[in-house]
């Protein structure tokens, strides 16, 4: 049965999350994911192969799980987007998880050929108790479905803000877990049909396995030591009243940050980038300049954004063109293509080296050597 290769890759997939050195929240969350699918699946296994004859306490345990999946794609998906420590209050969305598992409690009380009797009778007995189970999984897709969507879209419309290379950042991870559950709610809402909605649960955990391997630390960066993080972000976050004449604009009204530590801030910014000219190096994030200006990424990207009016991946890039215009004049490069001496100023595909490069100096490299060299 198909059922039972969910089962035994959903259990392995578990295992190695859990017993993974240096575990962040995140493999955290998706191990207690995998392991909720993984008890659905083998509740599914015995109910259809017919051992909820001897295992109807087990058998049973499927009946809520559902519950846990929308919660689990949002949790997952705001801390793989957002790296910050776990936090107690979105326990709070596993209420109606509990909810479901309360609605059978008095299933456990009941003597082993009553259980049975229930399995064999389609919940025979709880049938009020299994219509308000259908409401909450119906309900929990409506919510989390469209909240993932939008977690996921808002983290890619920030992207230009900690990344120089947008291309190189793949959330396609993200987005086919979004699209594959949305996929599975469409089942359950359309068709009712639960040996299809259980087989594309199936499917699920397969392609979860298989990409999920490859790509589940896509979003992963470097980040400053975790107690500074809390020290800056408290900073960054105090409340304080704008001054009239404040230098920064409304998203930064609020900020600590003084004319004067931010001059030192730019600064400093402005030695490193031209002593070690890091936006040589095409996987550079804020977090990354960052540390190398030592301090933090919300008060560089302050800097960035209010002193010099650019954002990150404009500032980088547009230092990536001025070394290329830079490199083009040297007589040794003459051998080699645009594209090449492009990849060695930082640009990481032909797409985001034209764009770029137009955009900085209203021509395609084509146009400019024939005109302006």
């Amino acid at each position: 049965m198909p059922y039972l290769s969910g089962v035994v890759i959903g259990g392995f997939l578990s295992f190695v999350l859990f017993t993974k050195t240096e575990k962040k929240v995140t493999d955290y969350m998706l191990a207690c994911w995998l392991t909720v699918s993984t008890i659905m699946l083998l509740s599914i296994y015995l109910l259809k192969s017919g051992l909820y004859l001897q295992h109807p306490v087990l058998s049973i345990q499927g009946l809520w799980m559902p519950l846990a999946q929308g919660p689990f794609l949002y949790l997952y998906i705001k801390y793989q987007t957002r790296p910050i420590p776990f936090q107690k209050i979105d326990l709070l969305h596993f209420l109606p998880f509990i909810l479901g598992y309360l609605l059978f409690s008095q299933f456990y009380w009941l003597s082993f050929e009553d259980k049975v009797n229930v399995l064999k009778n389609g919940s025979m007995g709880f049938e009020t108790e299994n219509r308000w189970r259908i409401v909450l999984i119906y309900l929990s897709g409506v919510i989390y479905i469209p909240l993932s969507f939008y977690k996921l879209l808002l983290f890619r419309k920030n992207l230009k803000y900690r990344f120089s290379n947008i291309e190189k950042v793949n959330f396609l991870w993200l987005l086919y877990l979004v699209a594959g559950m949305a996929a599975i709610w469409i089942i359950v809402l359309i068709f009712h049909k639960d040996h299809l909605v259980f087989s594309a649960s199936v499917i699920y955990v397969w392609w979860m396995g298989y990409f999920g391997i490859k790509q589940v630390n896509v979003f992963s960066q470097k980040h400053i030591e975790d107690a500074n993080l809390a020290n800056y972000t408290e900073i960054v976050n105090r409340e304080e009243q704008p001054s009239e004449n404040s230098p920064y604009p409304p998203k930064y009204a609020k900020s600590l940050l003084e004319p004067d530590a931010a001059n030192r801030i730019y600064v400093k910014l402005q030695i490193v980038l031209e002593q070690q000219k890091p936006y040589l190096n095409p996987e550079l994030t804020l977090n990354d300049l960052a540390a190398m200006v030592d301090t933090h990424p919300n008060l560089l990207s302050q800097v960035i954004n209010s002193v010099i009016e650019k954002n990150f991946y404009e500032l980088i890039n547009e230092l990536r063109v001025k070394e290329f215009l830079q490199r083009m004049t040297l007589p040794a490069n003459k051998k080699y293509t645009l594209l090449t001496i492009a990849y060695d100023c930082g640009f990481n595909s032909k797409a985001s080296f034209n764009r770029n490069f137009k955009k900085y100096t209203g021509k395609s490299p084509q146009q400019y050597l024939k005109t302006d060299l």
